[in-house]
């Protein structure tokens, strides 16, 4: 009478060589299948890579990204159950499983270490207000401005001005320029010889200035400060722009009114420089006491 093998006919050492042969080519198999398979699956969106109607091109974008997210889902599942297949299969006795699934926890944990400083870092953001959905932020030191979208405790997602979107994990987050109220207010100071030809090249130049949600967010300049001194006359007028757009009256506004006065009216600057109310009465109540002691 013929008996075939038993699985104790390729043991050796306490080792399955058959077993340990037939999880690895099933992992490997696994691997190199499961993409392909995924591809079929989703070939008729892949079929819309070129289209030019967006939602179709959109729909084919989200298609490859999934693939591309399986076939490395695929590859790091083959190699867990590689491992778990060779320990639990391979090697013989009862204390193999129990070591190849604390070889897997001591892997997941390891790897998860950066996801639990994420977790900490976003915990602390939330709990300490750092800043709401809707504000206009700048996170530092990677300079990255932008508004707000989303909040996890994982990351942050930020919508630029120029439509792209931006994120970021929480334990990158060094430290975060809020601006007060999502805009940021910009004053331009001049000396004129006439006040009323002075005033008129504000107005003159609030004209110029393209206004909206991206350029300038009044409809003109506010003359905020007249004062004479001699045969001069101060002015100063604000405006606010959002956060990303200060050049439009730290340069552009600066070389318009240059432009503009063709009398030669100003007589020092113009100068451009922040202005808002909440930090001038910071400043002024902390340097009050000084003032007085030197009185």
């Amino acid at each position: 009478m013929i008996s075939l093998p038993g699985s104790d006919t390729f043991t050796s050492n306490g080792v399955n060589w058959i077993a340990m042969g037939v999880v690895i080519v099933l992992a490997i198999l696994g691997a190199i299948l499961i993409p392909r398979l995924t591809v079929a699956l989703m070939s008729r969106r892949l079929r819309g890579r070129r289209s030019t109607d967006v939602d179709e091109h959109r729909r084919a974008k989200r298609a490859d990204t999934t693939v591309a997210v399986v076939r490395s889902l695929s590859r790091y599942a083959a190699i867990v159950a590689g491992i778990l297949g060779v320990f639990a299969f391979g090697f013989t006795g009862a204390g193999s499983t129990v070591l190849g699934v604390s070889l897997l926890i001591a892997i997941v944990g390891f790897a998860a270490q950066s996801v639990l400083r994420d977790v900490i870092a976003g915990t602390m953001v939330v709990a300490e207000r750092w800043f709401d959905v809707g504000d206009a932020i700048t996170i530092e030191p990677w300079a990255m401005s932008g508004i707000v979208e989303a909040i996890t405790l994982r990351s942050v997602k930020l919508r630029g001005l120029g439509g792209e979107t931006m994120r970021i994990h929480n334990q990158h987050m060094y430290g975060v320029r809020v601006a007060r109220n999502g805009i940021r207010e910009l004053a331009i100071e001049m000396y004129v010889s006439d006040a009323d030809k002075g005033r008129e090249l504000f107005r003159r130049l609030s004209e110029l200035l393209p206004s909206g949600p991206m350029h300038l967010l009044s409809t003109a300049l506010q003359i905020t400060e007249e004062q004479q001194i001699g045969t001069l006359t101060r002015l100063a007028a604000e405006g606010s722009v959002p956060p990303g757009r200060e050049w439009m009256l730290e340069s552009f506004a600066i070389n318009l009114l240059k432009e503009l006065d063709t009398e030669g009216v100003i007589k020092h600057g113009p100068v451009s420089y922040f202005a808002d109310s909440v930090a001038e009465q910071r400043f002024a109540r902390s340097v009050a006491p000084q003032l007085d002691i030197d009185q």
